[in-house]
């Protein structure tokens, strides 16, 4: 089975509510408007993919355990994770293993993440990041290869020395997620990295218009490689013993 990595380009317009619970848009008009706006475009694209993907027309039940990360009540659904980088909404989903998505736009990063990021990098992060001819665009796709794997353990920022990454030999390690993997990329707007446990195997990207549906980009992860020079899929490292 495939997983699905979805892109949808947000504007000010309301989006079509039929596939959300009613209870679910209840609780988003308590929000600030840029949280209810993000909170609803998220649950409208999930509910979306859900329906295409699954033929599931009305969103299952979804609940936030202490982690902090959303899911569905049904453990037997697939695994999903949402992200947004300025105006972009992120959603990758799954049947198999655990997901972790994140999207982080280049150079719009505060000096408080920007020192928290550089503090968290490795020697080998280091070194990867100064040989790259953009480093502040390297270095943004590292910090998100780092955040979808946290965001797939659900430790978000505490678990920032948990993971360690070895861009040049496309290696990570994670001390609480012995077997995962991530595909990643970035352009001169932003980086997006899918993070996948225990392994990340065939992935599809998309990109959603309310008006068209689902439009394929890329099917599968080999053909990326020769198509983006910042493309990476990374790979854990054996345990050590």
């Amino acid at each position: 089975m495939a997983c699905h990595y979805a892109k949808w380009t947000l504007s000010d317009t309301l989006p079509d509510l039929r596939r959300l619970p009613p209870e679910l848009v209840d609780a988003a008009a308590a929000f600030s408007v840029k949280r209810r706006q993000r909170y609803l475009h998220g649950r409208v694209l999930l509910a979306e993919m859900m329906a295409y993907f699954y033929g599931i027309p009305l969103l299952p039940k979804m609940i936030t355990p202490p982690s902090g990360r959303p899911c569905f009540a049904d453990t037997n659904l697939p695994d999903f994770s949402l992200a947004y980088a300025g105006n972009t909404l992120g959603v990758m989903l799954s049947s198999e293993g655990k997901v972790g998505l994140d999207m982080e736009v280049i150079r719009a990063r505060s000096s408080r993440i920007l020192q928290l990021h550089h503090t968290h990098l490795s020697s080998a992060e280091q070194a990867w990041v100064a040989e790259q001819n953009e480093p502040m665009e390297a270095s943004t796709q590292l910090w998100c290869i780092r955040q979808s794997i946290l965001k797939l353990s659900g430790l978000g920022n505490s678990g920032l020395d948990t993971v360690r990454l070895h861009p040049a030999s496309a290696r990570l390690r994670s001390s609480v997620l012995p077997d995962v993997q991530v595909a990643s990329d970035s352009d001169s707007l932003f980086a997006w990295a899918c993070a996948q446990s225990p392994t990340l195997g065939r992935m599809v990207q998309w990109r959603y218009h309310p008006d068209t549906g689902f439009s394929q980009i890329q099917e599968g992860l080999p053909a990326q490689q020769t198509l983006s020079s910042h493309f990476m899929k990374l790979l854990s490292l054996p345990p050590t013993r």
